[in-house]
């Protein structure tokens, strides 16, 4: 395709060109720089012979540091009133640019080149210093030295490489206007002199390294072209040139469907973008490419590709045309040649007016927007019912103020009449954006869209979609923006190979710290599991003390497509009301048709009979983090072992740790079960791993309890009957008929009635016993032993389980644990000479509510504990 602004003599012009632009993270050590050298170096090959011409941006994070030494210098920070602030930059930069060229092989030249700006530099910093301040001039000519000292190591590179070339000043050719900071380029005037300077040097066989982002006015003043300053300095080569392509090389393998960070692996590198389409998606999020500084390229018709530098046999992104009707390929499904990218601005605020006096009124809508634009308020989403009755506008919540200024100004004698009401702040935002121009040919997305947001429980609050069909945008609650972002993408890039969805009901009781945790970590995990499994984990219901707030879809209603809570705001449910007694919840699950359901307990109640009973008897599957009904009476756990096929009690002993499992997985494979030993409580084991170390019981305590480790009322942990009931659970796991009443708790508290006094008393007297503890301490210590709470059941020497306060030798497992670690260890026929231990943090909600989780996806695939 020929260029609108051909070069002025094409008899001098190279066939083939082809622009390389490498942005700060490509060229930001010699490492870097030399992987930069070896992708120029086979341009030619791998492109049919093009001549490469190389833009590159400043070292990774120099212009941030040049652009901060100056404002800092200005505002006299630091010590020396502000000279220390410029030294240690100086030295800074100088270090890191001379380590570069010592790398790539220097000979002295670029170190005199270095020299000679830093000098130049200084001067200009101690200037910002003495006159206090630091105006755009100054700093688009501070500013200038990353590229201007970034470029030649460039060139020093390729000639490593075996190339030939040469820096060169984009000063020299690109001529600006004086807005310093964001300057408009005379497109005309550079494209004749970056003809005149950059085509014999093309055609002399010469690589030419040019400055990206920079640029000069008529009187030589040194600027620079704002956001995207680098990509722009290639546009403009790559028009003014004729190039064949413009590359932009950086971190990534091209225009991804949607943010990693978000979506985690699912994201797809796009092979194919038209121009209209990269620029909807950079405008919503996508930081590949700054849209305007394309335009140049886009006018002439040359095509853009995205490369990573850091894998250059990655296809990457080819951005052309404006769009036409593509034809899904065998890799590609028809739903992602449909929307080609998936992306979010997340932090918006909506504003609506509405009135009678704005229906069949001219101007009303340009009034409005024109008030706003002359307080200079960027819109970023319109939405208008055909009513004309309101008209909603989303914009950046620091506007917010500026904005019911400049509108309450406007419409003031509207506003007195009473034909509009006030504008009204509708809440904090996000826009979620699919885009892509094949929309407009396949009916359906909007529903799909639509559909796929209902299924998440997620409301659309405004709409837009211009009349091209490119960019179908929807704002969502901001703590909606997360899962909107998967639910679409997954509806649009499902995952390759994912099996057919299947929907598990989940009932969660308690939102404690572990349920809260847990609710956490579903929030986090919910989509990604449905996009690589097809499994989907729909929140039905969450409780506490004072009820259980139930989904939208309720819970007789058997489609598994119906939305759910969402984990992200299920505990919000609980303070809006209304509420189902758990009793009544209950009842109506037992009445529910029979899908897939889990009852997960994250409660310290006996549920036994109101709720684990019935619905283990209307085959829910049972996960719980609650030690009570588990290590309680012997006919309660009697009335339980039917059902121990959906009994999954792993985070009931060892949190996290799998130790349920691994007694499980022993017995069921044959072993004989003769001992078990450890540490049971994380609690205790950070308690006393505290005293070791010199801390204060009542200190150690406290720090345990704030950081969750504890129950509420320590004094559960200190009772050892904590410890017991784990110890219970375990043996019963491993078959034995032991009652509760059968495991020997040593006290660990002093004979003292610590247990009867009140919980705010107990606090208050606690430091009396630091001593005591001490004492304890430093006599274990004396005789080479280790103070330790240690659980032990010794089936070989008559089944006898005691919890006691020990001290055990130094070379006892148990001694060697430290901080909150939980450790088991198993004594069977097979690790009868050493036993198998577990090991591992055993205290925390994130911890216990993470064995919980596990416990869910045991339990979805029926493997019981």
């Amino acid at each position: 395709m020929t260029s609108k602004h051909a070069p002025t003599d094409l008899s001098t012009s190279p066939t083939r060109i082809r622009v390389l632009k490498f942005g700060g993270t490509s060229v930001a050590d010699a490492e870097r720089l030399q992987r930069v050298a070896k992708v120029v170096a086979e341009t030619s090959e791998r492109c049919a012979g093009d001549r490469p011409l190389v833009v590159v941006s400043a070292l990774g994070g120099a212009t941030d540091q040049l652009i901060d030494t100056a404002q800092q210098a200005a505002a006299r920070q630091g010590a020396n009133d502000g000279s220390a602030v410029i030294a240690e930059a100086l030295e800074a930069l100088s270090q890191r640019h001379r380590e570069c060229a010592r790398q790539l092989g220097s000979k002295g030249d670029y170190e005199n080149q270095l020299e000679s700006a830093l000098q130049e530099l200084e001067d200009l910093l101690q200037g910002c210093r003495l006159l206090r301040e630091a105006s755009p001039r100054t700093l688009d000519t501070v500013a200038s030295y990353g590229e201007r000292l970034s470029a030649p190591l460039a060139a020093l590179a390729l000639r490593g490489q075996g190339l030939a070339a040469e820096a060169f000043d984009a000063r020299r050719a690109v001529r600006t206007d004086a807005r310093f900071g964001a300057a408009r380029v005379d497109r005309e005037v550079t494209h004749q002199q970056l003809c005149r300077e950059l085509l014999p040097m093309v055609n002399a066989g010469t690589v030419p390294v040019v400055t990206g982002f920079l640029g000069a006015t008529a009187e030589g003043q040194t600027t620079t072209l704002g956001r995207g300053g680098s990509d722009y300095t290639a546009s403009l080569v790559a028009a003014a040139l004729d190039a064949r392509a413009v590359e932009l090389w950086t971190d990534v393998s091209g225009v991804l469907s949607a943010d990693p960070r978000i979506v985690g692996s699912g994201a797809r590198a796009l092979e194919r973008l038209s121009y209209p389409e990269l620029m909807e998606l950079s405008h919503f999020g996508a930081k590949v490419v700054h849209p305007p500084s394309i335009h140049p390229a886009r006018a002439a018709g040359i095509p853009l590709w995205i490369k990573n530098t850091f894998d250059p046999q990655a296809i990457g992104t080819r951005v052309e045309g404006e769009g036409q009707e593509q034809e899904p390929s065998e890799a590609t499904p028809a739903a992602a040649e449909t929307v080609r990218g998936i992306t979010s601005i997340r932090h918006l605020a909506l504003l609506r007016i509405e009135g009678d006096g704005m229906v069949g009124v001219p101007g009303v809508a340009g009034r409005i927007f024109g008030a706003l634009a002359r307080y200079q308020v960027n819109v970023v989403l319109i939405t208008q019912a055909s009513s004309e009755h309101s008209i909603s506008f989303a914009i950046a919540p620091e506007d917010v103020a500026v904005a019911l200024e400049a509108l309450e100004e406007e419409l003031r004698s509207e506003r007195a009449l009473g034909l509009v009401g006030p504008p009204q702040l509708e809440g904090q935002v996000a826009a979620v954006a699919c885009v892509g121009t094949a929309m407009r040919q396949r009916p359906g997305v909007a529903s799909r869209v639509f559909t796929t947001l209902a299924r998440r429980g997620i409301s659309a609050r405004a709409i837009a979609q211009g009349s091209s069909e490119l960019n179908l945008s929807v704002l969502v609650d901001r703590h909606h923006a997360t899962t909107a972002v998967r639910a679409l993408h997954h509806a649009f890039f499902p995952a390759a190979g994912a099996s057919p969805q299947r929907t598990v009901d989940l009932h969660l009781a308690g939102v404690g710290r572990v349920g809260s945790a847990l609710l956490e970590q579903l929030a986090q995990r919910q989509l990604p599991l449905e996009q690589e499994t097809g499994l989907r984990l729909r929140l039905a219901s969450v409780g506490g003390r004072r009820g259980f707030a139930i989904s939208s879809h309720g819970l007789e209603a058997d489609d598994p497509e119906r939305p759910g809570l969402d984990p992200a705001t299920a505990k919000a449910a609980l303070e809006q009301g209304p509420l189902l007694p758990l009793d009544e919840l209950v009842h109506r699950l037992t009445q529910c048709p029979r899908r897939e359901r889990i009852l997960i307990d994250c409660t310290a109640s006996d549920l036994l009979d109101r709720a684990y009973l019935p619905l283990l008897a209307s085959d829910f599957s049972l996960v719980s983090a609650n030690k009570l009904p588990f290590a309680s009476e012997r006919d309660s756990w009697e009335r339980l072992s039917p059902h121990r096929r959906r009994l999954f009690y792993g985070a009931t002993a060892g949190a996290g740790l799998p130790v349920v499992h691994t007694l499980g997985e022993l017995l069921g494979t044959g072993d004989r079960l003769l001992r078990i030993e450890g540490l049971l409580s994380g609690t205790l084991t950070f308690l006393f791993d505290q005293l070791q170390q010199g801390v204060a019981f009542s200190e150690a305590l406290r720090s345990a309890h704030a950081r969750g480790y504890t129950e509420p009322d320590p004094r559960e942990d200190l009772s050892g009957r904590d410890v017991a009931r784990k110890l219970l659970i375990l043996a019963r796991r491993a078959g034995l008929d032991l009652a509760p009443e059968e495991i020997t708790v040593d006290p660990i508290l002093p004979p003292e009635p610590w247990g009867t006094m009140d919980l705010e008393t107990f606090w208050q007297r606690l430091p009396e016993i630091d001593e005591h503890f001490a004492e304890r301490c430093r006599n274990a210590s004396k005789s080479g032993r280790r103070l330790t709470t240690l659980a032990s059941l010794d089936i070989e020497g008559g089944e006898l389980a005691k919890v006691a306060l020990r001290e055990v030798e130094l070379a006892h497992p148990a001694a060697q644990v430290d901080g909150s670690d939980n450790l088991v260890a198993f004594t069977t026929e097979r690790y009868r000479s050493s036993p198998l231990v577990v090991r591992g943090p055993g205290a925390g909600p994130a911890v216990t509510a993470a064995g919980v989780f596990g416990d869910i996806l045991r339990a979805v695939g029926g493997n019981a504990s």
